[in-house]
């Protein structure tokens, strides 16, 4: 409804920076928001050059021994989200909400998580869907995007990939969730012209207003960094 006052909803764009890095926040995030000190966040960044397994996933579709991974200059991590194996680099925007969803509902949150993404691929005129037997977001049977949840107390974090102009060939490292022959398409590849992160990272943002209904605040990473992790 025009005028229809929205929950506030902090957002931060903390730009390039490890796994472990952003898990810091994201832990610290979840149990300041379980026990309400502070609302609804959205984690908006890059990774360098990284693969992540998901708790369940197939230590075999990481197709390189670390050996190797260490020479190509990625990093590899456990992670404690759903899903397989993962590949984040730059040019990759990654979607961390941390949000409560006792009252939002967690059987909808993910439908709304890939709602968000569509409506930005999909800008772009890119016919981008989602596949019931596969996660993610895919055009013409190539992932365009990547999704892996955990939620605990009902709060969640973790969320999705994005990719806008990653380097395509360096996405052969890993069967893309667990996928042996799956490749990765972006919104650049399929575009055929430069697409930016910084172009694309609004229009993140105000989908992510619209889905989930609420208006983003804007906060610094010096800002976040005080809020989780400083005494």
């Amino acid at each position: 409804m025009p005028g229809e006052k929205r929950d506030q909803c902090l957002v931060c764009r903390l730009g390039l920076i490890s796994f472990p890095e952003a898990m810091q926040y994201e832990h610290a995030l979840l149990r300041l928001r379980y026990e309400e000190k502070i609302g609804d966040t959205l984690l908006i960044f890059e990774h360098p050059p990284t693969i992540t397994l998901g708790r369940f996933g197939n230590l075999k579709n990481v197709l390189f021994s670390q050996k190797e991974l260490e020479a190509k200059g990625i990093a590899y991590y456990d992670s404690d989200r759903g899903g397989d194996a993962t590949f984040n680099c730059p040019g990759q925007p990654v979607i961390h909400p941390i949000m409560n969803l006792r009252t939002r509902g967690a059987g909808s949150y993910i439908s709304n998580i890939q709602d968000m993404a569509l409506a930005v691929v999909r800008d772009y005129g890119i016919p981008a869907e989602r596949l019931p037997e596969h996660p993610g977001l895919w055009v013409n049977g190539k992932q365009i995007a990547a999704i892996g949840l955990r939620l605990r107390h009902a709060v969640s974090m973790h969320g999705l990939s994005l990719n806008v102009n990653p380097d395509l060939a360096d996405f052969e490292v890993i069967n893309l969730c667990g996928l042996p022959g799956k490749t990765a398409t972006s919104i650049q590849a399929e575009k055929g012209r430069p697409v930016s992160v910084e172009e694309v990272i609004p229009k993140i943002e105000k989908s992510f207003e619209d889905t989930f209904g609420v208006e983003l605040v804007p906060v610094s990473s010096e800002e976040l960094r005080r809020i989780c992790l400083d005494p």
